[in-house]
Protein backbone atom coordinates (compact mmCIF):
# COMPACT_ATOMS: atom_id res chain seq x y z
CA UNK A 1 0.00 0.00 0.00
CA UNK A 2 3.17 2.61 0.89
CA UNK A 3 4.37 1.03 -2.48
CA UNK A 4 1.51 3.40 -4.13
CA UNK A 5 1.96 6.27 -2.63
CA UNK A 6 5.87 6.71 -3.00
CA UNK A 7 5.71 5.34 -6.56
CA UNK A 8 3.08 7.37 -7.82
CA UNK A 9 4.88 10.53 -6.00
CA UNK A 10 7.73 9.04 -7.82
CA UNK A 11 6.07 8.96 -11.25
CA UNK A 12 5.00 12.85 -10.72
CA UNK A 13 8.57 13.89 -10.05
CA UNK A 14 10.00 12.17 -13.16
CA UNK A 15 7.16 14.05 -15.27
CA UNK A 16 7.71 16.95 -13.55
CA UNK A 17 12.26 16.83 -14.46
CA UNK A 18 11.07 15.63 -17.65
CA UNK A 19 13.02 12.67 -18.00
CA UNK A 20 13.47 10.41 -20.91
CA UNK A 21 10.82 7.66 -20.73
CA UNK A 22 9.90 4.49 -22.41
CA UNK A 23 6.18 4.94 -23.26
CA UNK A 24 5.91 2.17 -25.38
CA UNK A 25 7.63 -0.55 -22.82
CA UNK A 26 5.29 0.65 -20.00
CA UNK A 27 2.23 0.97 -21.67
CA UNK A 28 2.46 -3.01 -23.43
CA UNK A 29 3.87 -3.88 -19.81
CA UNK A 30 0.83 -2.68 -17.88
CA UNK A 31 -1.92 -4.39 -20.42
CA UNK A 32 -0.15 -7.57 -19.16
CA UNK A 33 0.60 -6.64 -15.44
CA UNK A 34 -3.65 -6.47 -14.97
CA UNK A 35 -4.40 -10.05 -15.98
CA UNK A 36 -1.13 -10.53 -14.42
CA UNK A 37 -2.08 -9.42 -10.95
CA UNK A 38 -5.56 -10.88 -10.84
CA UNK A 39 -3.94 -14.11 -11.36
CA UNK A 40 -1.64 -13.79 -8.82
CA UNK A 41 -4.49 -12.65 -6.24
CA UNK A 42 -6.68 -15.60 -6.65
CA UNK A 43 -4.48 -18.52 -7.61
CA UNK A 44 -0.79 -18.05 -6.63
CA UNK A 45 -0.62 -15.96 -3.62
CA UNK A 46 -3.00 -18.61 -1.88
CA UNK A 47 -0.80 -21.31 -3.06
CA UNK A 48 2.60 -20.50 -2.24
CA UNK A 49 3.84 -20.44 1.57
CA UNK A 50 5.83 -16.97 2.75
CA UNK A 51 8.71 -18.93 3.20
CA UNK A 52 7.94 -19.84 -0.61
CA UNK A 53 7.22 -16.66 -1.86
CA UNK A 54 10.16 -14.82 -0.45
CA UNK A 55 12.41 -17.95 -2.12
CA UNK A 56 11.07 -17.60 -5.30
CA UNK A 57 11.42 -13.66 -5.32
CA UNK A 58 14.88 -12.97 -3.78
CA UNK A 59 16.29 -16.60 -6.30
CA UNK A 60 14.80 -14.96 -9.95
CA UNK A 61 16.06 -11.58 -9.13
CA UNK A 62 19.66 -12.19 -7.89
CA UNK A 63 20.65 -14.53 -10.64
CA UNK A 64 19.15 -11.19 -12.77
CA UNK A 65 21.33 -8.87 -10.81
CA UNK A 66 24.80 -11.64 -11.85
CA UNK A 67 23.48 -11.74 -15.21
CA UNK A 68 23.36 -8.03 -15.59
CA UNK A 69 26.71 -7.61 -13.40
CA UNK A 70 27.82 -10.20 -16.51
CA UNK A 71 26.40 -7.77 -19.01
CA UNK A 72 27.93 -4.75 -18.02
CA UNK A 73 31.39 -6.61 -17.60
CA UNK A 74 31.15 -6.01 -21.15
CA UNK A 75 33.84 -3.26 -22.73
CA UNK A 76 32.00 -0.28 -24.74
CA UNK A 77 28.41 -2.28 -24.43
CA UNK A 78 26.10 -0.65 -26.72
CA UNK A 79 22.98 0.54 -25.72
CA UNK A 80 20.31 2.71 -26.95
CA UNK A 81 18.01 5.58 -25.02
CA UNK A 82 14.81 4.13 -26.54
CA UNK A 83 13.45 0.55 -28.01
CA UNK A 84 14.57 0.76 -31.65
CA UNK A 85 12.48 -0.77 -34.41
CA UNK A 86 9.41 -0.91 -32.85
CA UNK A 87 7.72 -4.55 -34.21
CA UNK A 88 4.36 -6.31 -33.49
CA UNK A 89 6.88 -9.60 -31.80
CA UNK A 90 7.94 -6.88 -29.18
CA UNK A 91 4.68 -5.68 -28.21
CA UNK A 92 4.23 -9.49 -27.55
CA UNK A 93 7.36 -9.67 -25.44
CA UNK A 94 6.35 -6.76 -23.41
CA UNK A 95 3.08 -7.87 -22.91
CA UNK A 96 4.18 -11.21 -21.84
CA UNK A 97 6.78 -9.61 -19.43
CA UNK A 98 3.86 -7.52 -18.32
CA UNK A 99 2.14 -11.07 -17.46
CA UNK A 100 4.91 -12.18 -15.29
CA UNK A 101 5.32 -9.45 -13.98
CA UNK A 102 1.89 -9.21 -12.36
CA UNK A 103 2.27 -11.81 -11.26
CA UNK A 104 5.12 -11.69 -9.17
CA UNK A 105 3.90 -8.23 -7.77
CA UNK A 106 0.82 -10.18 -6.36
CA UNK A 107 2.31 -12.37 -3.78
CA UNK A 108 5.80 -10.12 -3.64
CA UNK A 109 4.77 -6.42 -3.71
CA UNK A 110 7.56 -5.94 -6.95
CA UNK A 111 8.08 -7.65 -10.44
CA UNK A 112 6.65 -6.43 -12.99
CA UNK A 113 9.43 -3.57 -12.82
CA UNK A 114 12.12 -6.08 -12.68
CA UNK A 115 10.46 -8.32 -15.57
CA UNK A 116 10.27 -4.81 -17.72
CA UNK A 117 14.10 -3.63 -16.72
CA UNK A 118 15.26 -6.99 -18.06
CA UNK A 119 13.61 -7.20 -20.89
CA UNK A 120 14.29 -3.47 -22.22
CA UNK A 121 18.11 -4.17 -20.74
CA UNK A 122 18.63 -7.44 -21.92
CA UNK A 123 16.33 -8.02 -25.19
CA UNK A 124 15.78 -4.24 -26.49
CA UNK A 125 19.40 -3.01 -25.40
CA UNK A 126 17.99 -0.02 -23.98
CA UNK A 127 19.97 1.48 -21.30
CA UNK A 128 19.53 1.60 -17.56
CA UNK A 129 19.48 5.20 -17.58
CA UNK A 130 16.16 4.55 -19.08
CA UNK A 131 14.89 1.83 -17.93
CA UNK A 132 15.29 2.79 -14.80
CA UNK A 133 12.54 5.71 -14.57
CA UNK A 134 10.74 3.53 -17.18
CA UNK A 135 10.19 0.62 -14.42
CA UNK A 136 9.70 3.22 -11.74
CA UNK A 137 6.29 4.31 -13.42
CA UNK A 138 5.40 1.22 -14.36
CA UNK A 139 5.68 0.09 -11.24
CA UNK A 140 3.42 2.64 -9.69
CA UNK A 141 0.98 2.02 -12.30
CA UNK A 142 0.61 -1.33 -11.69
CA UNK A 143 0.75 -1.04 -7.77
CA UNK A 144 -2.39 1.41 -8.08
CA UNK A 145 -3.91 -1.33 -9.86
CA UNK A 146 -3.49 -3.76 -6.99
CA UNK A 147 -4.60 -1.15 -4.31
CA UNK A 148 -7.68 -0.57 -5.70
CA UNK A 149 -8.18 -4.41 -6.43
CA UNK A 150 -6.81 -5.40 -3.45
CA UNK A 151 -9.20 -2.51 -1.39
CA UNK A 152 -12.09 -2.36 -3.09
CA UNK A 153 -12.36 -5.94 -5.12
CA UNK A 154 -12.02 -8.22 -2.74
CA UNK A 155 -12.03 -6.32 0.20
CA UNK A 156 -8.81 -8.08 2.04
CA UNK A 157 -6.86 -5.28 3.95
CA UNK A 158 -5.60 -6.43 7.26
CA UNK A 159 -5.99 -3.27 10.09
CA UNK A 160 -2.84 -3.45 11.03
CA UNK A 161 -1.21 -3.25 7.83
CA UNK A 162 -3.68 -0.05 7.10
CA UNK A 163 -1.88 1.49 10.49
CA UNK A 164 1.41 0.74 9.03
CA UNK A 165 0.70 2.15 5.66
CA UNK A 166 -0.67 5.33 7.31
CA UNK A 167 2.87 5.74 9.55
CA UNK A 168 4.52 5.24 6.11
CA UNK A 169 2.75 7.76 3.69
CA UNK A 170 5.31 10.80 5.23
CA UNK A 171 8.29 8.62 4.96
CA UNK A 172 7.61 7.60 1.20
CA UNK A 173 6.36 10.56 -0.51
CA UNK A 174 9.53 12.09 0.48
CA UNK A 175 12.11 9.53 -0.41
CA UNK A 176 10.71 8.14 -3.32
CA UNK A 177 10.62 11.37 -5.59
CA UNK A 178 14.11 11.76 -3.75
CA UNK A 179 15.55 8.83 -5.13
CA UNK A 180 13.92 9.48 -8.64
CA UNK A 181 15.82 12.47 -8.60
CA UNK A 182 19.18 10.86 -7.56
CA UNK A 183 18.96 8.43 -9.97
CA UNK A 184 18.24 10.92 -12.82
CA UNK A 185 22.11 11.62 -11.94
CA UNK A 186 23.65 8.78 -11.97
CA UNK A 187 25.59 7.17 -14.65
CA UNK A 188 24.18 4.23 -16.00
CA UNK A 189 26.67 1.93 -14.92
CA UNK A 190 25.70 3.47 -11.48
CA UNK A 191 22.21 2.29 -11.53
CA UNK A 192 23.02 -1.51 -12.67
CA UNK A 193 25.47 -1.57 -9.48
CA UNK A 194 22.74 -0.13 -7.28
CA UNK A 195 20.49 -3.22 -8.82
CA UNK A 196 22.95 -5.18 -8.10
CA UNK A 197 23.65 -4.46 -4.87
CA UNK A 198 19.74 -4.30 -3.69
CA UNK A 199 19.57 -7.88 -4.83
CA UNK A 200 22.30 -9.10 -2.61
CA UNK A 201 20.71 -7.47 0.29
CA UNK A 202 17.49 -9.17 -0.70
CA UNK A 203 19.28 -12.30 -0.39
CA UNK A 204 21.55 -12.08 2.65
CA UNK A 205 18.00 -11.46 4.10
CA UNK A 206 16.49 -14.42 2.89
CA UNK A 207 19.45 -16.43 4.13
CA UNK A 208 18.90 -14.39 7.51
CA UNK A 209 15.43 -15.79 8.30
CA UNK A 210 17.71 -19.62 8.17
CA UNK A 211 15.26 -21.66 5.46
CA UNK A 212 15.66 -25.13 5.75
CA UNK A 213 17.73 -27.36 3.45
CA UNK A 214 14.95 -27.66 0.44
CA UNK A 215 14.20 -23.92 0.11
CA UNK A 216 18.01 -23.41 0.10
CA UNK A 217 18.41 -26.28 -2.62
CA UNK A 218 15.39 -24.69 -4.77
CA UNK A 219 16.67 -21.18 -4.19
CA UNK A 220 20.24 -22.58 -5.57
CA UNK A 221 18.01 -24.64 -8.84
CA UNK A 222 15.88 -21.74 -9.51
CA UNK A 223 19.39 -18.65 -9.32
CA UNK A 224 21.24 -21.52 -12.14
CA UNK A 225 18.17 -21.54 -14.31
CA UNK A 226 17.48 -17.86 -14.21
CA UNK A 227 21.37 -17.35 -15.32
CA UNK A 228 20.56 -19.20 -17.87
CA UNK A 229 17.58 -17.62 -18.75
CA UNK A 230 19.12 -13.96 -18.48
CA UNK A 231 22.46 -15.04 -20.20
CA UNK A 232 20.51 -15.92 -22.83
CA UNK A 233 18.21 -12.85 -23.49
CA UNK A 234 21.02 -10.72 -23.20
CA UNK A 235 22.98 -12.91 -25.94
CA UNK A 236 19.94 -12.74 -28.26
CA UNK A 237 19.34 -8.87 -27.26
CA UNK A 238 23.14 -8.41 -28.50
CA UNK A 239 22.68 -10.30 -32.16
CA UNK A 240 19.26 -8.79 -32.62
CA UNK A 241 21.17 -5.55 -32.09
CA UNK A 242 23.87 -6.30 -34.37
CA UNK A 243 21.13 -7.54 -36.90
CA UNK A 244 19.22 -4.31 -37.24
CA UNK A 245 22.19 -2.18 -37.30
CA UNK A 246 22.92 -4.08 -40.52
CA UNK A 247 19.68 -4.02 -41.78
CA UNK A 248 19.89 -0.17 -41.68
CA UNK A 249 23.20 0.32 -42.69
CA UNK A 250 21.89 -1.59 -45.84
CA UNK A 251 19.07 0.47 -45.83
CA UNK A 252 21.03 4.24 -46.03
CA UNK A 253 23.52 1.81 -48.58
CA UNK A 254 20.89 1.25 -50.92
CA UNK A 255 18.97 5.19 -50.33
CA UNK A 256 22.56 6.37 -51.67
CA UNK A 257 22.72 4.38 -54.70
CA UNK A 258 19.05 5.09 -55.54
CA UNK A 259 19.73 9.22 -55.25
Amino acid sequence: MAENIGMSCAFFSLLFMKIRIEWRAIIYSFLGAIPGVIIGFETVDKILSAPMKKMIFVSVWCSFAMSLYMLNCEKKRITTSLIQNFKPWKIVILIFTGLIGGIFTSFAGSGVDICTFSAVTFLFRVSEKTATPTTVVIMALTSQFCFFYRGLVVADFDPLAFEYFKVCIPVVVFFAPFGSFLGSHFHRITLAWLVCILEIFAMIGFLATLPPWTLLFSAVLIMFCGFILFSLLADYGNRLMIKEAQQNNSKVILLFENC
